[in-house]
């Protein structure tokens, strides 16, 4: 059985005001990266007065959210999602519950958002990308590396290839549009890395190669499109505290 929003935070705000401790599970994205979705939350009654910095249950248009306390003037709370540039404005009366403890059920999930989340994906892609050049052009068979061994029969070369460019779509994801296209961008970086590599006297062209990074890319789409679906399913899982708030 699936709980509407309304009829879930009425039971919260019941046991609330009983002077009950609730614990929800939160949905959304509004508060990265502070907190993500799947971590579990304490909500206590208040004692006494929110002060900035609090992180806080209210209504707002009807709505539920749990955003962070910004600024208090003349009983007027300003109220922001960490990851959201608009903000809220509220009275005392229409704050539920005040957030007393997080538990963070999965660090490597809590890892992942952080970094390869949409702000974390913006942070990385010049780096990536960078590395990305440096390994196109960088004399690697001058270096000494055994890239003609075999790993699990396959040549360590070609599994290099792929891995690099496993996460090529990834940092694409928010540039390019149609997702279709975000594959023929990545397999565009990976043949132009091959056609450059071709070009240098002290690197060589091998058409292994650049099977390798369609691979890579072919594989990154896969998990990113795995991944998103596991998401919607999840979020679709009844029983799940939900709540609204900026998406």
């Amino acid at each position: 059985m699936r709980v509407s929003n309304e009829i879930f935070f009425a039971a919260v705000e019941e046991r609330i005001e009983a002077g009950e401790r609730v614990r929800i599970t939160l949905v959304g994205t509004s508060m990265r990266p502070t907190l993500i979705e799947g971590d579990v939350l304490t909500l206590e009654p208040l004692a006494g007065t929110p002060v900035v910095g609090d992180i806080v249950l209210f209504r707002y248009c009807g709505r539920h959210l749990l955003h962070r306390v910004v600024a208090v003037d003349n009983g007027v709370y300003t109220i922001q999602g960490d990851n959201c540039a608009t903000t809220e404005t509220c009275r005392r009366e229409d704050i539920v519950a005040r957030v007393v403890e997080v538990e963070k059920h999965n660090k490597i999930k809590h890892f992942a958002v952080r970094w390869f989340g949409h702000k974390g994906r913006r942070q990385l892609r010049p780096w990536y990308f960078l590395a990305l050049a440096i390994l196109m052009w960088a004399p690697l068979n001058g270096l000494g590396i055994p890239l003609d061994n075999y790993i699990l029969g396959l040549r360590a070369d070609h599994l290099l290839h792929a891995s690099v460019f496993i996460p090529c779509a990834l940092f694409l994801w928010d540039v390019v549009g149609p997702k279709w296209l975000v594959w023929l961008c990545s397999l565009a970086i990976g043949l132009i890395s091959e056609g450059v590599q071709w070009l240098l006297p002290y690197r060589g062209y091998d058409i292994n190669d650049l099977v390798a990074n369609a691979i890579g890319v072919t594989l990154g789409m896969m998990v990113i499109f795995a991944v998103r679906q596991a998401g919607r399913r999840r979020r679709q899982c009844p029983g799940r505290a939900r709540r609204g708030g900026c998406r």
